[in-house]
């Protein structure tokens, strides 16, 4: 004689057919992408051009911590950075090493106008 399935064997199966629904890694990925998702190429990442994508300008009187390339927040304390917005909800962080002129003429004509500004209010 045979035994009827247990309430625990039905509860598994049931668990199992949740599996088979449709998830972005199963082929939605390309609909994903067309509605303005995660893109399916990691853009180029110019080196010489120091632009972070989303980094927010902090506020007037806004603490910004950082941390360094070893992770600890308070090493390389020297350094001096300045946040410039270039347009577009956009901002680029500069250190001093990195002001001079050969690396802000790569800098968009807002940013560049906004370098001069701040040249000439120091």
């Amino acid at each position: 004689s045979r035994r009827a399935p247990s309430a625990r064997v039905k509860r598994m199966s049931k668990r199992s057919s949740k599996n088979n629904f449709v998830t972005p890694a199963t082929g939605k990925i390309i609909d994903l992408c067309a509605r303005g998702g995660t893109s399916m190429a990691t853009p180029k990442f110019d080196s010489r051009i120091f632009k972070t994508p989303g980094l927010r300008t902090p506020a007037v009187n806004e603490r910004v911590y950082t941390i360094s390339a070893n992770g600890s927040p308070l090493a390389d304390s020297n350094d001096i950075f300045i946040t410039v917005p270039v347009g577009g909800g956009e901002s680029i962080r500069l250190t001093a090493s990195d002001l001079t002129k050969k690396n802000l003429l790569h800098l968009n004509p807002e940013a560049q106008g906004i370098m001069k500004k701040l040249s000439v209010s120091l």
